[in-house]
């Protein structure tokens, strides 16, 4: 009997070694509260994908999106999540589900001509992402990467740097969390013009994204995201 106990315990440690930092649960939606200055909106994370190759698990998340004007509809961002050997890797930005995002964008404000145009001068090239595993400890750097995006002629660069802080058990309205902790900068080149957001984030394992705050260094305003309900 206690060789099944010390099998059954060993096998609970290994599933806790290699807990992902994402939801596996096609349905779930994750709630949250975004507080931009003294503006509040609700908000969720869909997760409406789940697919297992091999050894590697890829999530596509859907962030919903109420509309900006009466005439864009309520709309989900796609973007996703790959997650295999105990390593998760977020795309915080790609350049496939950023090219689609875009053009989704557009579909609601083009007309089929225009659209059809639009779609030959679109480019997005690279990827923004971030690894999270438990090996990382306070004061890692994050690999920095680049992504470009080109409606012609103009190119827009986005680009990260940043380093990991170690772990952090925070509460939020949906609960009390134990999370690796990152901070990183963004930084974004267009024309003449370049911005840089400072962006600290919480990620939990067999969760996600729980908390997420963002000041542009230009602008000054600051957005808090926090995660307020999990629905099954």
């Amino acid at each position: 009997m206690k060789i099944y106990v010390l099998i059954i315990a060993c096998m609970l440690c290994l599933t806790t070694a290699f807990a992902q930092y994402c939801s596996l649960q096609k349905g779930q939606k994750l709630y949250y509260e975004v507080l931009t200055g003294e503006k509040k909106i609700e908000t969720y994370t869909s997760v409406v994908g789940v697919e297992t190759k091999n050894d590697s698990t890829f999530i596509t998340l859907g962030d919903f999106a109420p509309k900006m004007n009466e005439k864009m509809k309520d709309t989900l961002f796609y973007h996703k999540v790959a997650y295999a050997n105990g390593n998760t890797l977020v795309y915080l930005q790609d350049g496939e589900s950023m090219k689609n995002n875009m053009l989704g964008m557009m579909a609601a404000a083009l007309n089929k001509n225009d659209m059809t145009a639009a779609k030959e001068k679109f480019e997005v090239n690279g990827q923004i992402c971030l690894l999270l595993n438990e090996k990382q400890k306070k004061g890692d750097k994050i690999k920095a990467n680049e992504m470009s995006i080109r409606i012609k002629p103009v190119t827009m660069t986005v680009s990260i740097k940043g380093e990991y802080e170690g772990t952090e058990t925070i509460s939020t309205p949906a609960g009390q969390f134990d999370c690796v902790k990152v901070t990183y900068s963004m930084k974004m080149k267009f024309f003449m013009f370049s911005d840089e957001s400072q962006i600290t984030e919480w990620y939990a394992k067999g969760v996600g994204l729980v908390k997420h705050e963002e000041k542009s260094r230009k602008l000054g305003q600051k957005m808090v995201k926090t995660l307020t309900k999990i629905a099954e």
